[in-house]
Order: structure tokens, then sequence, then C-alpha cells
């Protein structure tokens, strides 16, 4: 498969442009799922309570910069959803300025149409508004790495991507899906970087197990192992929930394995 014929496939590339009601990171009015999965997310969040249930008002991020060019790419489980940021903050920003050049960025990742995981840093309007809207998160959690790649702070963004295991925003997640039929793409674009000899390294930040089943692949003993960076395990045998990258959340020379990759 060339790269062309998989972006055909992304299915975020056919997601309904909201733009007609304005530009906005909250759609009180308007329902933001992806037509493919809606079903099963209407079933799932019909038998939990509210703080699991993934937000319909929200756009969904499956992607964040782009991995079809970066050198290590995150794999986690799902946004996060704070109301006070994620609806209070976003609807303050409507269709201002910065929301209009931040929501662009937005369909940028979904198309794999961006060069950097976040806006340039100069442009600090846009870089203070995109990092609110995501309360600061990856940028707190990858503050020690950038440090340590030692890098302008441009290319760091440039050289990392995010892909989440599902793309809809939840204040926390009991249960994570790997049957919604827009996760086939995210497999097939994995896919499609592992045959890639000079592809990223994939980093598994959260939902270790349910990664693996989606991607019907062994991190530990498959022809792809090197191509894998796992947490380290507790003495209970489990992985960190903390997604913050520093040396000590990596064995056998994880951390060193991704600072190598990024830098080169």
């Amino acid at each position: 498969m060339t790269q062309q014929e998989l972006i055909a496939l992304n299915p975020w590339a056919k997601y309904p442009n909201y733009k007609g009601v304005g530009y906005r990171f909250y759609y009180e009015d308007t329902d933001l799922i992806h037509p493919l999965d809606k079903e099963i997310i209407d079933e799932y969040n019909s038998r939990r309570t509210r703080q699991y249930c993934f937000e319909r008002h929200v756009p969904p991020f499956p992607f964040q910069g782009n991995p079809l060019c970066a050198k290590v790419v995150f794999l986690s489980l799902n946004p996060g959803f704070v109301e006070r940021i994620n609806k209070d903050a976003a609807l303050l920003l409507e269709n201002t300025n910065t929301c209009i050049y931040v929501n662009d960025i937005w369909h940028q990742h979904m198309i794999h149409g961006s060069d950097s995981m976040f806006p340039p840093v100069n442009q600090t309007d846009q870089y203070t508004t995109y990092q609110l809207l995501q309360d600061w998160y990856w940028e707190d959690m990858l503050v020690s790495l950038r440090k340590d790649c030692n890098l302008n702070t441009d290319v760091f963004n440039e050289r990392i991507a995010l892909i989440q295991l599902i793309p809809y925003s939840s204040t926390a997640c009991n249960k994570a899906i790997i049957n919604l039929p827009t996760q086939q793409y995210t497999k097939q674009l994995i896919h499609y970087l592992l045959e890639q000899p000079d592809g990223p390294l994939f980093v598994v930040m959260r939902s270790e197990p349910e990664w693996a089943k989606l991607l019907s692949i062994d991190f530990e003993n498959s022809k792809y192992k090197h191509r894998f960076i796992l947490r380290k395990r507790d003495k209970q045998g489990h992985r960190p929930r903390s997604q913050f990258i520093s040396e000590n959340a990596f064995t056998d020379g994880g951390y060193q394995k991704i600072i190598n990759k990024i830098n080169n």
C-alpha cells in the first residue's frame, strides 16, 4: 500500500465539516461523534454514568501531529475532558481569530496535513490557546523529554506525534473499546508505518492490552518488538497510569532510545 492509498482510507478526511455553524471547540447543539462510530458510542454511553461517557459536543482528536512524518509516536487511550476548560473556556473563545486558527490546526491533524504536534511557539496567542484547550496536559508530560533532547522547541514538536486509541473525550474511562469502525484506519496506519524501514518508534503510554489486541501484535515477542517502547511495570506487574515521560518510566534503555530517535 502506498501512502496515498493509505490516506485515501482515512475516515476523518470524510468527517462532517462543522465550520458552517461557527468556529468552536464545544458545539452544544451538534453531535460530533463520527457517523461510523455513532451506534457503538450511543450504546456504550447508555450503560455508563456521566463521567465515563464519551463527549458528544467536543471535537474528536484521533491524531495530534503527523504520524506519517514523526520520528516517535505516542499511543495513548483518549483525550481528557475538563468541563471548565473544554466547555466553559471553549465557549468563551467561540469564533475568535485564535479559535479559527486552532480549529484549522485540529482539522489538519485529522487529515495528516500538519507538520507539528503543537503550533509554533512564537505564535503566542495560538500556542497558548491550543495548550489551554488541552489543559496543558501533553506540554507537561513532555517537559523532561524535550529538555533532554536539547532541540529547538519547534523542531522537537515536529518530530513527535500522538495517536489516541479512542478519539473521543471523557472525564474518565473505565473500559477501552476497540470495535469502533474508525479504529480500523488507526490499525492500518500503524501497520503501514511498521512496514517502513525508517518509520517511527511507538511508545505505548496507556491501554497496552487493548492496543496489542487492536493491532494484533505481541509487543514483546513479535518481529516488530524493536519498534515499540513499553512503560516500566511496578511490583504488582502494572504499567503506570501517569503519562509523564522520563528515564524512570522505562526499562531496557527505552528512554534513551526515544531520545536517540528524536535527535537523529
